[in-house]
This record gives C-alpha cells, sequence and structure tokens, in this order.
C-alpha cells in the first residue's frame, strides 16, 4: 500500500494541473478570458463580444471559475464576471508568446489583423521611458469602460470612437510636436491599428503597441524602478 500512495497523489496532482490547463483548452474561453482582461463583464455582455450564445459562454463561465480562472459576483439581477489573479494575464501572455514561437504561421496571421507596417520599432520598455520622460504620448484607444477598468500608466483614455468623431487634434488635446504611441486589449487588437491610420491622417508621427495593458503596467513598473 505505501508504494501504491505517492503514484496517486501524483495521479490526483496532474489530475488537478490537467483541469486548470482545460480552462484555457477552448478557443471560446481564450476569448472570455482576453475580454476579461480588459474590464469585469455581464454574462450577455460577454455573448455580444465573443458572437456566442449566452447558454454557450453560461457553460464556459462554469468550467472557468470551477478551475478558479475567474470569479462571479451578483450586480442586482446579473452576475458579473472577472479575472481577479494577475497570474491568470501572466499565464495567458506567456501563452501567446510560447504558441507563436512554437507556430511561426500565428506571426502571419497577427499581422493580417494589425499591419506590421503601423508597429513600433522601439521595445516597449523604451517608448514606456520615454513617456514618462515627456517625450511621447501615449493613447489608450479601447473604450471607456475597459480603459477605466484597467487603465495603462500615463496613457491618454482617447478612445477610438472620440478619435472618429473629433474634427481635429486640437478638439483630442493633442500636437504633431511629440510622437504618439497607441495600446489597445493586446496583439490581436485591431483598435490600435484604426486608431493609428486615423491620427497619419492629420499629419501624426503615430505608431500601435502590440503589448497588452497588462505587459505595458508591468512594463512601466520596471520602468519607475529603474528611474526612481
Amino acid at each position: 500500500m505505501k508504494t501504491t500512495e505517492p503514484a496517486m497523489i501524483r495521479r490526483g496532482i496532474y489530475e488537478s494541473l490537467s483541469a486548470v490547463a482545460n480552462a484555457f483548452a477552448s478557443p471560446a474561453r481564450l476569448k472570455v478570458i482576453q475580454i476579461l482582461a480588459q474590464s469585469p463583464r455581464s454574462v450577455e455582455e460577454l455573448a455580444q463580444e465573443t458572437g456566442e450564445s449566452v447558454a454557450n459562454v453560461s457553460q464556459h463561465l462554469q468550467k472557468l471559475s470551477k478551475a478558479r480562472v475567474t470569479s462571479c459576483e451578483r450586480s442586482g439581477v446579473k452576475r458579473i464576471y472577472r479575472v481577479i489573479n494577475p497570474k491568470v494575464l501572466q499565464i495567458w501572455e506567456n501563452f501567446q508568446d510560447l504558441s507563436h514561437e512554437l507556430d511561426p504561421a500565428l506571426d502571419l496571421q497577427e499581422g493580417l489583423l494589425t499591419n506590421p507596417s503601423l508597429h513600433a520599432l522601439e521595445p516597449a520598455a523604451e517608448i514606456m521611458r520615454e513617456v514618462r520622460a515627456g517625450k511621447a504620448v501615449l493613447i489608450d484607444a479601447r473604450e471607456e469602460k475597459e480603459s477605466a477598468a484597467t487603465p495603462v500608466s500615463g496613457a491618454l483614455p482617447i478612445s477610438l470612437t472620440q478619435l472618429r468623431k473629433a474634427k481635429n487634434l486640437k478638439e483630442l488635446g493633442l500636437t504633431r510636436s511629440k510622437p504618439i504611441f497607441v495600446l489597445c486589449r493586446g496583439r490581436y487588437c485591431s483598435i490600435a491599428s484604426n486608431a493609428v491610420l486615423a491620427l497619419r491622417t492629420w499629419g501624426c508621427d503615430v505608431y500601435r503597441l502590440r503589448e497588452s495593458p497588462f505587459q505595458l503596467n508591468r512594463i512601466a513598473s520596471g520602468v519607475r524602478a529603474r528611474t526612481s
């Protein structure tokens, strides 16, 4: 009996680990995680964002909640879901990085979504240093609900909707005197690319970032630590 106990324990460990890994093993659940990384959402909002039915989203949320990847709280008659453990977001970012290393075709697919010619050439850490020093402007082009829920250090919240409605740069509080960098949800999000194209029509020197708000805040924290 003693010789089998360690094997049984290990089996239980691997089953538990597999249950957590399984939470990420669905395109629909990955989309849910990506959206919840921006701001909390109801089931109905997630269904609208992902294009899935409310019933399907509910089933996916049950699996995510069971694995403790997401948490849930009531707001009136609605259930609001969120990701509260930053390690979940770190795993999601690391998973994307690993997937791109293992499957180079993902780089091509990302390029089709975001247009590589619009990407910033400087490393994100250098850009965040320039923003902190007042030498560059960082714009968060996500909608207000997301930029307010997960603000990025040093970023001006100017949504793509605001950009498209504005008649000129002055209306947005912007000038052409500094380079502008635009962020959105991350590498698979085209919001920043569309914002870059809109700003370039006004003659701005502007590029998009691939990094997510979560990544940029981690980078900004490192920049502050080195410059303080």
